[in-house]
């Protein structure tokens, strides 16, 4: 029995893998996946009009990473 102390882990952490890869495979399959390009283009189209608007509201551009004007910036 001292074979599995050594082996276990890795036959868990084997049997983890491989559910996780027949949860992908059948997440494929069943369509899940489809559709994610429109909605990621969905959502960095809304982020560029807010990111727009805010510039407008605020008359000055937003500094790069932050999210949010930049009233210290030179």
């Amino acid at each position: 029995m001292l074979g599995f102390e050594v082996t276990g882990p890795y036959a868990g952490a084997m049997m983890m893998s491989l559910a996780a890869l027949f949860l992908f495979i059948w997440g494929v399959l069943s369509g899940a996946l489809s559709g994610t390009d429109k909605a990621a283009n969905d959502f960095f189209e809304r982020e560029m009009e807010n990111e727009r608007s805010a510039e407008q509201r605020s008359g000055e551009p937003e500094a790069p990473g932050t999210g949010c004007a930049s009233k210290l910036a030179p």
